[in-house]
C-alpha cells in the first residue's frame, strides 16, 4: 500500500468509533522506513469531512509516529489534506519520536484509552487477546531449524574449554537471526520431548520421587539441557531409555545459548519465547 503526503485515512474500530492518521511523509522507494504520520483526535462513530478541526489535533503524544508495518487492510481513504505549518515543522525534526512496528497498534490506540475509561477489565482482556494472536501468527512463521544444522552447532560445545558454549555460540551468530529463533525452538522441542515422569526418575539423587518428596523442576530441565548437550546420538539414545539420563549433573548454560548469540549478532535484546514450553511438568502427556 503506498501513501501519499496529506493523505488522510480513517479506521473502523472494534466499538463501531473511527480513529484517523494523517500522512507526514512516505518514501516510495524506501518502503522499509514505513510511514511518517500523525494519529489526529478525530474519535466518533463516523468518517471524518476533510474540513473536521479534529484533524488538525494530534492525538495525545502521537503526532509524530512511524509506522514500519502497514498491517492494516481495511483503511477509509478519507481525501487528502495539505500539511499545516505545525505538521510542516514536524517533518524538520528528528524521524518519528514514537516508532514502531505495526500500524494497526497506533491506529486502536484511541479505542484502547476509551475502553480503558469505560471497563478496565475488557481493555485488559482485549489487549491479552491480541498478544495471543500475534505471539501464535508469529509462532506460524518460524520453522524448525534442520535437524543436521541443529546438531552441528551442538556437536561445537566443549565441556572442557573454559566457555563450553564458544565455538557454538559464534557459529550460531554467524548465521541469520530467524536462523537462530529455528535452533531455539528446535531446543525447546528437545527438552519437552524429555520432560517426562520416567526420565526425571532417572537423574541420580535428585530424582523425582513422589508428590510428597522434594524434587527441583529446575535441576531437572538442566539436567535435561546436559542430555541435549551431550550430542544427537547420546539424546536419541536417551528418548527411548530414560534410565540412561546423566545422573547429578547438569548443563544449564545451554539455555543461554541462542539468547547470547542473538545479542553478540544484534546487539538487541532478546524476547523470543517458543511455543513449546519446555519448564519440567509442561509435558502432561509425559507426566501421566
Amino acid at each position: 500500500m503506498d501513501f501519499n503526503q496529506g493523505d488522510v485515512y480513517a479506521y473502523q474500530l472494534p466499538n463501531g468509533y473511527y480513529s484517523v492518521m494523517k500522512v507526514l511523509e512516505y518514501d516510495v522507494n524506501n518502503k522499509r522506513d514505513g510511514v511518517l504520520f500523525t494519529l489526529t483526535s478525530y474519535f466518533d462513530h463516523a468518517i471524518p469531512s476533510l474540513d473536521d478541526e479534529r484533524l488538525e489535533l494530534p492525538f495525545k503524544d502521537y503526532d509524530r509516529s512511524v509506522a514500519e508495518t502497514i498491517d492494516v487492510n481495511d483503511l477509509i481513504f478519507v481525501g487528502n489534506r495539505p500539511l499545516n505549518q505545525k505538521e510542516a515543522e514536524r517533518l524538520l525534526k528528528t524521524r518519528g519520536t514514537i516508532g514502531g512496528v505495526s500500524l494497526f497498534y497506533f491506529l486502536i490506540k484511541p479505542y484502547v484509552m476509551w475502553l480503558d475509561n469505560h471497563d478496565p477489565k475488557s481493555a485488559d482482556l482485549y489487549l491479552g487477546e491480541l498478544r495471543k494472536k500475534e505471539e501464535a501468527e508469529s509462532e506460524k512463521k518460524v520453522t524448525p531449524l534442520p535437524s543436521k544444522a541443529f546438531w552441528e552447532i551442538i556437536s561445537l560445545i566443549d565441556f572442557d574449554a573454559d566457555d563450553p558454549l564458544e565455538k557454538a555460540r559464534d557459529k550460531l551468530a554467524s548465521m541469520t537471526e530467524k536462523q537462530i529463533i529455528q535452533f531455539e525452538k528446535v531446543l525447546a522441542q528437545k527438552l519437552y520431548k524429555l520432560d517426562t515422569e520416567k526420565h526425571a526418575r532417572s537423574i541420580g539423587e535428585a530424582a523425582y520421587v513422589d508428590e510428597e518428596t522434594f524434587f527441583s523442576p529446575d535441576f531437572f530441565l538442566y539436567a535435561r539441557c546436559l542430555a541435549v548437550a551431550k550430542g544427537k546420538d547420546f539424546y536419541e539414545h536417551v528418548v527411548k531409555h530414560p534410565e540412561a539420563m546423566p545422573k547429578d549433573d547438569e548443563f544449564e548454560e545451554l539455555l543461554t545459548l541462542a539468547a547470547e548469540a542473538f545479542e553478540e549478532k544484534t546487539e538487541d535484546e532478546w524476547d523470543y519465547v517458543p511455543s513449546k514450553d519446555y519448564e519440567t511438568f509442561s509435558n502432561e502427556r509425559g507426566w501421566r
